[in-house]
């Protein structure tokens, strides 16, 4: 009997298109479940997961499902609830958004599924009618939390496998392909540099990366290094495959997939509410919380952090083993196969999976910076062009594959414009020291502070005698009912040694809806404002007048430019793909918009 899709859609494009026969006529699939994991007899170096699809018709789903293998590294693609057609991603399912505390400590969490349920006669993992599969004793494992409100978060394994175990694709295939331990040790050859320095370094941790990865995967790999709980959940994920594995490919191998980190954690999930309200199926993981520790040290094989080149000028092993080249124009559509290795010296793209949100407190993480670059890059020949793409490992040529890397970006939890554009500012002093070399801020009864927690300085509101409307009254006011002041952030920046202010509105929360139709927590929306004086003593009678003339724009920051005595601009929060951090690419551009800095 079909299945009623209670689900809205909603319309997504993709580049990538899936070398798949299944999708290569005018039927649309959802994919609906993650069914276990295959070594690949074809191309060995990329596991295949079995993914089953539903036909999509009419608003109806088809009652039974086709099974497919996909490559691993796809899974980022082929979300829960992603439907095709043609072979490419046309829309996909809009289920409810949450965010849970959970506790990933051992012994806090189980792993469950539907065979193990029936076995032992006690209630299955979640209602069937809610996101029916394909056999009533499904064998695929789930991570059961227990939840403050008493209800329960439901997680299948390779979900939270693809998804929380670093960001790049490339370190989930290495896992999955190579032992941990032995000739061919995946921890020496694939996902740690040596050091080439000493070791011990008091309370920080050291982790050198290679070619092939990311700066995401950092906080994984230096666990998986330092701490012997992550890497026994690293190891078993090899291992489980191996063990598992059907000579005759008949049957998948169903692996468990343990939080790889212990203590207090968030989910950001989205999926489908059960137990009237009190339990969730997390379908799809959008963010979690990086685990506490000590401080990383990060350094790449491949770095670019470096002041001078090597010494020599000469030709350098650097991107030795990389492939050749990235494209400079990627092509409308990527072909993407698990059924070849990619060639040697053939270009390569990057893929973006749908980004990853580090909610909370983010790991501290220091990039290493040299002096002197050990290697150079070395000549880049030209390579061969073509649309296929795969993950694997290089083999042979003449194929007309190229390498895709695919990985998810990590952002950060969004607090609020005002504190994230703070934030983004402590983060470029980190991170970008070339550009901004210093960053405070100001009230008038502490002057200039680094102290890393801002004050604010709150608006005087108006007189009862004064005649302004109440609209303009009651901006000034934060909450109105507890009469607390509207709070405003003045920050420093020093920019390539200029001074140059920028000046943040406190904003009031507001209800919007999201694109499954809920309505979710916001704020108002505000320009903010960055100027430069020609005069710095000139700073304090400037501020007030801004702090007073805004109450009467109600935060309208373009109509006080004018007035500076020197230059200013009222500028809007853009967000960037390449940004690192929220309000990155708003600060930026702040300081390109100033003339503070080229873009």
């Amino acid at each position: 009997m079909p299945i009623q899709l209670t689900h809205k859609l909603k319309r997504t494009t993709k580049q990538v298109r899936l070398k798949n026969s299944l999708f290569s006529n005018d039927a649309e699939w959802m994919a609906w479940w993650y069914c276990g994991i295959y070594k690949n007899n074809t191309a060995s170096s990329q596991p295949n997961v079995l993914v089953a699809f539903r036909k999509l018709s009419s608003g109806k789903l088809s009652d039974d499902v086709k099974l497919h293998r996909v490559p691993l590294t796809a899974l980022g693609q082929i979300r829960i609830g992603t439907v095709w057609k043609d072979r490419m991603c046309r829309s996909e399912a809009v289920f409810a958004t949450e965010k849970f505390p959970v506790n990933f400590t051992k012994d806090t969490w189980k792993f469950t599924s539907f065979q193990k349920a029936f076995r032992e006669n006690v209630k299955p993992p979640y209602p069937q009618n809610i996101h029916p599969l394909q056999y009533q004793g499904d064998k695929n494992w789930l991570i059961e939390f227990s939840l403050p409100t008493g209800g329960r978060l439901i997680v299948p394994c390779i979900e939270f496998y693809s998804r929380c175990f670093g960001r790049s694709e490339e370190l989930k295939r290495v896992l999955a392909t190579y032992p941990w331990q032995g000739e061919k040790e995946a921890y020496k050859s694939r996902l740690y540099a040596p050091l080439d320095e000493p070791e011990e370094l008091p309370n920080k941790w050291k982790v050198k990366l290679r070619k092939r990865l990311v700066n995401g995967d950092i906080v994984f790999l230096a666990h998986a290094k330092y701490d012997p709980y992550t890497e026994l959940v690293a190891k078993s994920i090899y291992a489980q495959i191996e063990s598992r594995h059907d000579p005759e490919h008949k049957s998948p191998a169903f692996i468990t997939v343990p939080p790889w980190f212990q203590g207090p954690a968030e989910l950001k999930v989205r999926g489908i509410w059960f137990d009237s309200g009190q339990s969730f199926l997390a379908l799809q993981i959008l963010g979690c919380s990086d685990p506490v520790g000590a401080p990383i040290m990060r350094d790449r094989e491949n770095t670019n952090k470096t002041d001078q080149p090597a010494e020599g000028g000469g030709i350098g092993e650097a991107w030795a083993g990389m492939p050749v080249r990235s494209l400079v124009k990627y092509p409308d559509i990527i072909d993407l196969t698990g059924d070849d290795e990619p060639d040697h010296g053939t270009a390569t793209v990057e893929i973006q999976d749908p980004d990853f949100e580090v909610l909370g407190q983010s790991r501290v993480v220091i990039d290493v910076r040299r002096d002197r670059a050990k290697g150079s890059a070395g000549p880049r020949g030209e390579g061969t062009d073509t649309t296929t793409y795969s993950s694997g490992e290089p083999q042979g040529s003449g194929k007309g594959v190229g390498y895709a890397s695919i990985h998810a970006r990590p952002v950060m939890e969004s607090h609020g414009v005002l504190r994230d554009m703070w934030n983004a500012m402590l983060f470029l002093e980190n991170e970008k020291p070339e550009l901004v070399q210093s960053v405070e801020w100001f009230t008038f009864e502490d002057g200039y502070s680094k102290n890393p927690e801002p004050k604010m300085i709150g608006l005087e509101f108006f007189n009862e005698d004064d005649e302004v409307s109440n609209k303009v009254r009651n901006w000034s006011y934060l909450d109105s009912i507890s009469m607390a002041p509207r709070g405003i952030l003045v920050a420093r920046i020093m920019a390539n040694g200029q001074p140059v202010h920028i000046v943040e509105i406190q904003r009031k929360p507001r209800k919007k809806k999201s694109d499954d139709g809920k309505v979710e927590d916001g704020e108002e929306s505000y320009k903010g404002l960055v100027f430069v004086l020609d005069e710095q003593d000139q700073f304090q009678t400037w501020l007030r007048s801004v702090l007073s003339e805004i109450r009467h724009l109600c935060g309208i920051f373009k109509n006080l430019v004018g007035k500076c005595p020197g230059k200013a601009y009222a500028f809007v929060h853009k967000t960037a793909k390449h940004e690192k951090v929220p309000c990155e690419a708003a600060v930026i551009n702040a300081l390109v918009n100033i003339g503070a800095t080229e873009k």
